[in-house]
Parts: C-alpha cells; sequence; structure tokens
C-alpha cells in the first residue's frame, strides 16, 4: 500500500473586498439574553449559510460556468433580478444577524442583494457590513453580510507546488464579527467538490481540513469564540466522530494541530438530525455546516425547508436556466450561536 504523506502547504494571503452596503453608517446593537440564569454578559448570534448554487450577474465576461456563458443559454438581466429578489426574501424570512454565501460571481452583487435588503425602517434588520472573497481563477466565491461590525479580515490560500497539480480550489475566507465587547473568529469555507471524483478529490479537501485545523487551533488558543462555515462537499459521516465528552466537542478535524469542533448535525444517540441540507440520488447528505470552537456554543440549528425554496417533499428546489423557477440545489442551514 502506498503511504500518502501530507505536507504542510505553502499558503499565500489572497483578496478579500470589504463591500460598503447601501447603509453602512447604520449601526445596531448585540443581543443579550434575558435569561438571568445565563451570564449577562453572553452574546448570541443566528447565522444563516447557503449555497446559492452558481448565483452569476447578467453580465457576460467569459468566466461563467458554460450554461451561463451567453444569451442563447436563456439566462438574462431579467432572471437575475428575479433570483436576486428570491434570494432577499429568503435572507428576510430566516432573519439571520450573518448571513454567509456560497458560489457568488463578484463583489458588485453583494450591493445589488443589499439593495434588496435596504427597505426597512427597522436599523436592527439592515446589514450594515459585507465582505466577498474569490479567487483570480476561479468563476465564483464567497459572501458574508452582517448586522455587526466585520473586523480581522483575511484569506487563506493554498500553494501546493510538488507532486500532483492543484486544482482551483477557494480560499477561507477569515474574519471577526464584533459585537459589543465579545467577538466571534467566522472561518467561511467552500472546500474541493467531488465533481472530479470522490475518492481522487478527497486529497484535497484533506488538505483543505488540514488548513482549517491549523487556523482554528491559532483562534482556539488565542481564547476566541470560534465557528467555521460552509459548503464542504463533505458529508458529516465522512469526518472523525469522536463521542462527545461533553456538549462542546464531536468531530477532531486533522492538521498540524488537530482540534476538537462541535457539529450540530450529530444528535446525542450518535445519529443525524434530518432533514439534510443536500438531496442527492434519494438521499440527504450534510454537507453544508457549522463548526464551534472554543468558548462558542450552539444553541439551536435546522436545515432550512419550511418556505418556497423547498419542494412540496422538502427538498431543495433547484434553480433551473430554462424555466426560471427554483433557487437553489442547497438548503440553508442556520444556527444560534452563544459565546
Amino acid at each position: 500500500m502506498k503511504r500518502m504523506i501530507f505536507k504542510l502547504p505553502y499558503l499565500r494571503f489572497g483578496r478579500a473586498v470589504l463591500v460598503l452596503t447601501a447603509l453602512a453608517g447604520l449601526m445596531s446593537c448585540g443581543t443579550s439574553f434575558s435569561d438571568t440564569t445565563k451570564d449577562s454578559e453572553t452574546e448570541c448570534l443566528k447565522l444563516m449559510n447557503w449555497n446559492l448554487q452558481t448565483f452569476f450577474d447578467s453580465n457576460f465576461d467569459g468566466n461563467e460556468y458554460t450554461e451561463f456563458k451567453n444569451k442563447k443559454s436563456g439566462w438574462s438581466q431579467e432572471k437575475y433580478e428575479i433570483r436576486l429578489d428570491r434570494l432577499a426574501s429568503v435572507v428576510k424570512k430566516l432573519d439571520a444577524d450573518v448571513v454567509i454565501m456560497e458560489e457568488i460571481e463578484k463583489e458588485e452583487q453583494i450591493q445589488d442583494i443589499s439593495n434588496r435588503l435596504s427597505g426597512t425602517f427597522d436599523f436592527s434588520k439592515t446589514y450594515t457590513h459585507a465582505i466577498f472573497s474569490k479567487d483570480p481563477d476561479s468563476s465564483i466565491g464567497c459572501a458574508v453580510l452582517s448586522r455587526y461590525p466585520i473586523e480581522e479580515i483575511s484569506v487563506h490560500t493554498m500553494d501546493i507546488r510538488y507532486e500532483q497539480k492543484q486544482p482551483s480550489m477557494r480560499p477561507i475566507l477569515q474574519c471577526t464579527v464584533r459585537l459589543k465587547e465579545k467577538s466571534l473568529v467566522l472561518f467561511v469555507n467552500h472546500w474541493k467538490s467531488k465533481s472530479s471524483g470522490a475518492e481522487e478529490s478527497e486529497i484535497w479537501r484533506k488538505r483543505q481540513e488540514s488548513l482549517l485545523s491549523d487556523l482554528i487551533f491559532q483562534a482556539k488558543k488565542n481564547g476566541n469564540a470560534v465557528i467555521a462555515a460552509g459548503d464542504f462537499n463533505k458529508d458529516i459521516s465522512e469526518f472523525d466522530y469522536r463521542e462527545a465528552k461533553n456538549s462542546m466537542a464531536n468531530i477532531v478535524l486533522h492538521g498540524t494541530h488537530d482540534v476538537e469542533v462541535y457539529s450540530p448535525w450529530i444528535l446525542e444517540n450518535g445519529t443525524y438530525k434530518l432533514p439534510g441540507s443536500y438531496w442527492y440520488k434519494e438521499n440527504w447528505e450534510r454537507i453544508d455546516h457549522f463548526f464551534t470552537a472554543g468558548i462558542a456554543e450552539v444553541e439551536d440549528f435546522s436545515a432550512e425547508n419550511d418556505g418556497d425554496w423547498a419542494d412540496s417533499e422538502g427538498h431543495p428546489f433547484r434553480y433551473q436556466i430554462w424555466s426560471g423557477k427554483g433557487y437553489s440545489d442547497h438548503l440553508p442551514v442556520t444556527c444560534t450561536v452563544r459565546f
């Protein structure tokens, strides 16, 4: 059997863009628990993560996926506007404080989304801060909308130049969400897909896991509340499960420094929460994750399938260009984090 040795990859910093939204001058306050049994200084945030399924704008720049390449595909400004409206309706209904999105084409779209969400006089509901990150060689990137200040932004990209040629991979976007005197370190992920083959591409997901593990280790060592979110293209059953000694950890992420994290997909009896976030070959997959570490704790968690973005059976209502119907092939997932 060939032994595989994972060397620490050479890392380079990528580019993240701080996006000024329509109401960037407005700031809302942190939310404290009213329950007197909890620490009065504890803060909580509701987070939403959603892979939007190839959310391109209506400009044909040449880097789009084949089905969005030109007007002959049926893609148009009108269809883009409709997708914007649908996205905004879901964000408003789920009402998260921080919205994490994968598969957005460019930073200008964040302004389009923010404009759709700005029609309210309730300033506590406005998303006043946003960031966007994309690798220069990639067609799509990741974005974060937040009702609270976003600070300490960095992008971590792998650049591996030995053995196998590295495919295009999205970087890990790191930022800090600030609430009053509390802060939450957030890592946004979109790992390598299995489209080239599950086994063949697993080596790259392992390397992305190694990078994330080392980043969480450093953030946790500094005493932070930490959460990693995104589309990991890896079912929760494929991670290294450890029977939880307490409610704070049930998964081990492997890297130069292994770290214990908590996944809300796993129930106390070791089974998995239903529904999953992705419906594939008549089975639920749980590939969209929240992993907490440090002093962060999950209060509740759900794969949201009660809305127009799910079909009558609760499966994701996949977007189709030819008909203009649908939302995404993933369900949005939400959780509330206390720290």
